[in-house]
């Protein structure tokens, strides 16, 4: 047990075991905001003589993560019937993975899960590999019947119960993710535990609890790996920028930089820092930087705000091309909030995120529905969908305001409350929405109509 139970009512958070690396601060904890899903996690069967072969891949680097892969794979050649050499190399490939920020690289950890399961097909943390790939593929129900299938023979296995409770967070299913990150702390009360905790309690409007619990997380961090502890420093920047303490946050993305320097997540994050403070050419320094290393659509879309800030039309234009580009490939529910945000494409935008609806759910797949359904002059069936968005009761200005603007729309007096009361918390939350939202209350004052549309 970590202090207290994270399946109160309050709620909790997730963070760690999956690597399916949910979007910072733009669309929530989404998994979606990595690179594209590597062909592997998108479902691509290799033979075994393929998958032996890229789990083996010489790793191509001069990093400890790169020797002990070596190492790994040197014992995996020497005892190929052992299913955990196999697995040994899998992890390696994962700890490139997450310190590169390459999704790439789970073809090698996806082929080393497939190479153990030939050698042992019961082997449990070979499953748990093929889970952690799902996760990041973006598999979410793949990955919940995998991780229901360890814990069928192994009901106290940590790893699948954090996998599960990711898997279950991803599907709309909060409640049952919820009990099972509960279960996994129980047993393991360790950095990742406290990390879901985090996140689970932000969800859920619990900021101080939220904030215990990520320090209790940091307490376990590992110069010897330390690309976890970077990552934790920036969800626990995330909470400060929510609460608009600027410099609070980018203190702590500058700890996440000690750690690991330029980690694309915590550049990405300085860059929304900036933008927040009106500081435009800091934002484009730290974020063409992230998105050299890491091209994201959601990076993209922060360096189209910040041209436009600057008065580059063509620049900022162009940006938009790319959060296009990229977001069409890789990534459906940043693409069509981008456009729903933007109030561009709006019949493409509904088409993305009923895709995305079939697959997944959660507050900011509900959210994004509302903004795009209210786009598109839906407004009631906005507001239902935006109802389910706000049920948690999370601390995050946009999906304030997308409330607030969708109940102005219908004719509902709170809705102005909550227009106010996102800016109260986040004057900067977007540059699109923050100053739509201010132009939203002008219009509104008493004796005043709004059109129904935004």
């Amino acid at each position: 047990m970590i202090g207290s139970r994270i399946g109160s009512a309050s709620g909790w958070v997730r963070i760690g075991v999956s690597l399916a690396a949910l979007g910072w601060f733009q669309a929530g904890p989404l998994p979606v905001t990595c690179a594209a899903p590597p062909p592997a996690a998108a479902g691509i069967q290799l033979t075994p003589d393929e998958a032996r072969q890229m789990c083996l891949t010489e790793p191509a680097g001069a990093s400890s993560i790169d020797d002990a892969i070596r190492v790994a794979q040197t014992r995996a050649r020497r005892l190929p019937t052992k299913s955990e050499e196999w697995v040994r190399v899998g992890w390696g490939w994962v700890r490139k993975a997450r310190l590169s920020t390459d999704p790439g690289f789970y073809v090698n950890v996806a082929s080393c899960a497939d190479e153990a399961l030939r050698v042992s097909p019961d082997d449990t943390a070979a499953h748990e590999l093929r889970a952690l790939v799902l996760m990041n593929g973006h598999r979410f129900e793949e990955a919940r019947q995998e991780a229901e299938k360890i814990l069928v023979a192994d009901r106290l296995n940590p790893i699948a119960l954090g996998t599960l409770s990711d898997a279950l967070l991803e599907l709309g299913r909060f409640q049952e993710a919820v009990a099972a990150a509960q279960r996994s702390a129980d047993v393991k009360p360790d950095s990742a535990a406290y990390a879901r905790a985090s996140y689970f309690r932000w969800l859920t409007g619990d900021k101080e609890e939220a904030k215990r619990f990520i320090r209790s997380a940091l307490n376990g961090r590992d110069r010897r790996d330390p690309e976890p502890a970077a990552w934790t420093f920036v969800e626990a920047a995330k909470m400060f920028w929510h609460e608009a303490d600027y410099d609070g946050a980018e203190a702590v993305l500058a700890e996440a930089l000690r750690w690991v320097p330029d980690y694309p997540p915590a550049l990405v994050a300085r860059g929304r820092v900036a933008l927040s403070r009106g500081r435009p050419e800091q934002a484009i320094a730290y974020l063409e930087k992230a998105y050299r290393v890491q091209p994201l659509p959601e990076t993209a879309w922060l360096l189209g705000d910040a041209r436009a800030m600057l008065g580059d039309t063509a620049g900022a234009e162009a940006e938009s091309q790319r959060v296009v580009q990229t977001g069409s490939r890789s990534d459906r529910l940043t693409l069509a909030l981008f456009y729903a945000t933007k109030n561009r494409a709006i019949d493409e935008a509904l088409r993305l995120i009923e895709e995305e609806r079939a697959a997944r759910g959660g507050i900011y797949v509900d959210d994004t529905y509302a903004w795009v359904l209210y786009r598109a002059g839906r407004i009631e069936e906005a507001r239902r969908a935006s109802e389910t968005a706000l049920h948690l009761g999370t601390p995050d200005a946009r999906i304030l305001y997308h409330a607030g603007a969708i109940r102005i729309a219908a004719g509902v007096p709170a809705g102005r409350t909550l227009v106010e009361k996102a800016l109260a918390i986040n004057p900067a939350f977007d540059v699109t929405g923050a100053a739509e939202a201010r132009a939203l209350l002008a219009a509104t004052r008493p004796g005043r109509r709004v059109r129904r549309n935004g």
